[in-house]
């Protein structure tokens, strides 16, 4: 997805929401950050979990926001100003400009379902973390994420439409096995689902919505259809019969072999 102007705004927007914010938390407590360690976040977005970090780590620690979105990266820069732990790199995170072994923890929230080369993606990043150290990643059954309210054949037209927006719809269930193919160990996984019943300004499911009727409409769906959609999702609110659902899933795992490096603190 292209997250310049509009849809990088609404994607901030969902980072700032509070189901945004329990994302994070859920990963900052899995990860069990300490003082002066070295953390990556894979596919950083705009910047939310790396402030997070940041201000745990301290100055002795370091950060590194990466992502392939130089808009994104941008206001991941505004959104830490003055924090020294902080750096932000643009590449491909299936070859990443790190040494082996370089990071103690390594985050990534919502990302590895749109690489299509997730498997040398996950190889990646444990190449760059230390022995022992940990990942926490989450990723969302997008087969369980749904709007309620609207007509159904409509709402069915807009869904399909979104399902092409990422290449791994189900990646969850796939996650234990390929990372332990690629050398971590102890993985487990827990839902952090959750259900939005408004769509009230600081809802999830407002601004996803917005970014659904976008989508849809850049890839075949008539700009009418999407805006009956929306307005209908809104009727559905107001009548108190609107819900969105979705189902991200947090995967922790620590790496365990495939690279003779020093060990985690």
């Amino acid at each position: 997805m292209d997250f310049g102007e509009d849809i990088g705004l609404w994607q901030r927007k969902l980072s700032d929401s509070p189901e945004g914010m329990a994302r994070r938390l859920a990963v900052f407590e899995a990860l069990g950050i300490k003082t002066g360690q070295s953390i990556l976040d894979l596919g950083c977005g705009g910047g939310h979990l790396v402030r997070d970090v940041a201000l745990a780590i301290g100055d002795s620690g370091r950060v590194v926001g990466f992502d392939t979105s130089k808009d994104q990266l941008q206001s991941a820069g505004a959104l830490c100003p003055g924090l020294s732990a902080v750096h932000l790199v643009e590449g491909d995170a299936t070859d990443m400009p790190f040494d082996d072994g370089e990071f103690d923890r390594l985050a990534s929230i919502q990302t590895l379902e749109y690489i299509p080369n997730v498997d040398g993606a996950i190889r990646e990043a444990r190449r760059v973390l230390k022995l022992g150290g940990k990942a926490a990643l989450v990723s969302v059954l997008w087969d369980h994420w749904r709007f309620h309210g609207a007509e159904p054949v409509l709402n069915k037209k807009m869904h399909d439409a979104w399902r092409q927006h990422c290449p791994h719809q189900m990646l969850p269930p796939e996650l234990p096995g390929k990372l332990e193919a690629a050398g971590f160990a102890g993985v487990a996984q827990k839902p952090i689902a959750f259900m939005n019943s408004t769509m009230h300004e600081n809802a999830y499911a407002s601004w996803a919505a917005k970014l659904v009727g976008a989508y849809a409409i850049s890839n075949g769906v008539k700009d009418a259809d999407a805006v009956l959609w929306l307005a209908q999702l809104e009727k559905a609110d107001s009548e108190g019969r609107f819900c969105f659902v979705s189902v991200p899933v947090l995967t922790t795992a620590t790496a365990a072999y495939g690279h003779k490096q020093t060990v985690a603190h």
